[in-house]
């Protein structure tokens, strides 16, 4: 087998082991690019590693199958396993988010497994984004369903208390921001204003403002934007105050954009704001990423676009 770092061989970790999730939580915490806050300890931000081709992989709530296929396109296993690109998940890989389905857990189970065990495997080149649904509070919940608590216990049952312990450990040791060479990285938005690195380094006493990188959402429709909504001119604020490129692209996840009628699972330059877009990876989607391409931001397909057809009376 392939090493992950010198000395260090990948191995197949053991399903829902409590060593498993133990590794997860050391890559996450022990990721080089995490920036250390103001008490030495890893922060909200990522410093992602430059010379690597990234894999930017949206929401995939549950669909296993989207994972898959993304890490099965073009050369992208291969790239991964001889560390010439790694992954970035935006969060919310759990809680099935279909209509009707909302309820079912098997598939956020496997999801779980993979993903913990992709950041066991790859330390040094998978990175994970926290996100709204990376969580086991009760309080979160789609169409009336405690998500949450739904998968909470069917974890434990599955598993062991430990196991879902160190899982919850694992959510809150996540960071909230990636920067890389062109592109900046959040689960939902940005704070609402903008915000300066510092802040988010020391994302633990802005609880605010970590709360806004999980849960803004664009402000697409209404006149007067709510508090939980964001527009162009908070991401001009951000990479302003980030010093960053006036170029550089806003990627988010977060919404499910076949709620109204996309099918693609990408958006850009959402609502006119160039160089923002909305990646979606999940189900109803054709399973998208983002990454680099001689410098430039690419999208990629990993399912192909279903034949229309049409009916002749």
């Amino acid at each position: 087998m392939a090493a992950t770092r010198a000395g260090e061989e990948k191995a197949a970790p053991e399903p829902f082991s409590n060593k498993l999730a133990e590794r997860a939580i050391a890559a996450v915490l022990g990721h080089r690019e995490r920036v250390k806050d103001s008490q030495g300890k890893p922060g909200g931000l990522l410093d992602l590693p430059k010379g690597k081709r990234p894999i930017i992989i949206g929401d995939l709530h549950a669909c296993v199958d989207h994972l898959h296929c993304i890490l099965g396109h073009g050369s992208n296993r291969a790239d991964l396993e001889k560390g010439t690109a790694y992954l970035l998940f935006l969060g919310d890989i759990l809680h099935d988010d279909r209509t009707g389905h909302m309820r079912e857990t098997d598939d956020s189970l496997k999801m779980l497994n993979d993903v913990l065990g992709l950041l066991a495997t790859y330390p040094d080149r998978v990175f994970y984004l926290r996100g709204n649904h990376d969580t086991f509070d009760e309080r979160l919940r789609k169409s009336g369903v405690p998500q949450g608590t739904v998968f909470h216990d069917a974890l434990l049952k599955a598993s062991n208390t430990d196991f879902v312990k160190l899982v919850s450990q694992w959510f809150d040791a996540l960071p909230y921001v990636a920067i890389g060479g062109s592109f900046m990285a959040v689960h939902a938005g940005p704070v609402r204003g903008g915000c300066c690195r510092e802040e988010i380094i020391d994302i633990q006493r802005r609880p605010d403002y970590a709360l806004q990188f999980i849960w803004n959402r664009v402000n697409e429709f209404h006149g007067t934007a709510s508090p939980k909504e964001y527009c162009g001119a908070d991401i001009v604020q951000t990479i302003e105050k980030l010093g960053l490129a006036p170029g550089t692209h806003f990627i988010v996840g977060h919404n499910p954009l076949w709620n109204d009628g996309g099918t693609s699972g990408f958006w850009q330059d959402v609502i006119g704001i160039k160089n923002h877009h909305i990646l979606y990876s999940g189900s109803g989607s054709r399973a998208p990423y983002l990454t680099v391409e001689e410098g430039a931001l690419k999208v990629e397909y990993s399912k192909q676009k279903e034949a229309e057809v049409y009916y002749y009376g």
